[in-house]
């Protein structure tokens, strides 16, 4: 039950919609048939589809003192309260999380800072197929190549470009956009230099539990992309490695009693018996074709005539039908 984006990308039909977000894979397929949106502004069937087949994280951003309750004050300003932040509306066009507190929406539902959590979340898990999942190949050069803050714990990849991005921002000089630990931005802020997956890193970091819970859980709902794709694992592979075997094993078995069961070189002939038999043959109407063949089968058994002695019973000296002589005579005109 996992996609990568490319799969995910190919269910972008009416009939066949499935979206991404937060890595996580919905099937939205008979979600577009219900109603949406409100009064003001309806969302269409049509203009919904527009989305499938795409990673929609975009749309739903989450504000970072929902998402990081243990790192970020709750009694931060507002603006700081509902996204990675700030400057002015044009940073929206280049970072997915600077997100400035605006006019747009128009229901106290929206409005809700916890938005995501209340009635997103418990909507779409209706529809929830699986996970999206990453190449770790792909990850790695995205990291070492391309220099991103793509990273891999325990086989979950996070992506903290909107992290890196907001806290680089020249308007965004205060400390308190660096709401996670110093140890991780240490671990991902590498310059490409380290290791792409940091599970060993991760766990070596001096913390306390609650500090451990509450960065993990931040960076999980703020940064978590998905998983490692590991379905051409070994590990993964490993059933259908052990199914392949025992077919062959099975195989094997059965040709080598086949090739056991076949008679090469001349064919042994018994040892010829020396008892007696008597053979008899009881006859009433037949015609003369069968009790030819018949006597004939007899006569041909490889069995040795001097001990071999043939009986055949005319059972009165009837003319079948058909006949145009009696059975006993049939026979003595045969013998």
């Amino acid at each position: 039950y996992v996609w990568t984006m490319d799969e995910v990308s190919g269910h972008n039909s009416e009939k066949d919609a499935y979206i991404a977000m937060r890595g996580h894979v919905y099937d939205v397929t008979q979600y577009l048939n219900q109603k949406h949106g409100v009064s003001s502004f309806v969302a269409s069937k049509d203009l919904m589809v527009m989305y499938a087949g795409l990673d929609v994280n975009a749309s739903f951003p989450i504000a970072v003192r929902t998402a990081c309750p243990g790192l970020v004050s709750q009694k931060a300003d507002p603006n700081y309260s509902m996204y990675l932040n700030v400057a002015d509306l044009t940073a929206l066009q280049t970072f997915p999380f600077t997100h400035k507190v605006g006019s747009m929406p128009s229901s106290k539902e929206l409005k809700d800072q916890g938005f995501y959590v209340k009635y997103v979340l418990p909507t779409l898990n209706l529809f929830k197929k699986g996970d999206v999942v990453w190449d770790y190949d792909w990850v790695k050069s995205m990291h070492k190549d391309q220099g991103k803050y793509w990273r891999v714990i325990n086989k979950e990849v996070y992506n903290l470009e909107d992290y890196f991005a907001t806290i680089e921002y020249p308007g965004n000089t205060d400390s308190k956009w660096r709401f996670l630990s110093n140890h991780v931005e240490n671990i991902f802020d590498d310059k490409g230099a380290g290791s792409t997956d940091i599970t060993k890193e991760w766990g070596r970091i001096p913390w306390t539990p609650s500090e451990h819970l509450a960065n993990y859980n931040c960076m999980k709902n703020l940064f978590y992309v998905g998983k490692v794709d590991d379905r051409q694992s070994v590990r993964c592979l490993f059933t259908n490695y052990m199914l392949l075997a025992f077919a062959c094993v099975l195989m094997t078995i059965v040709l080598v009693k086949f090739v056991t069961a076949l008679q090469f070189g001349a064919k042994n002939r018994p040892t010829t018996p020396s008892k007696f038999v008597i053979c008899q043959v009881p006859c009433y109407t037949e015609d003369e074709a069968s009790l030819v063949k018949t006597i004939d089968s007899l006569a041909a058994l490889d069995y040795d005539d001097k001990h071999k002695l043939m009986f055949i019973i005319c059972d009165g000296n009837i003319v079948g039908s058909g006949n145009d002589r009696s059975t006993p005579r049939i026979v003595l005109d045969i013998l």
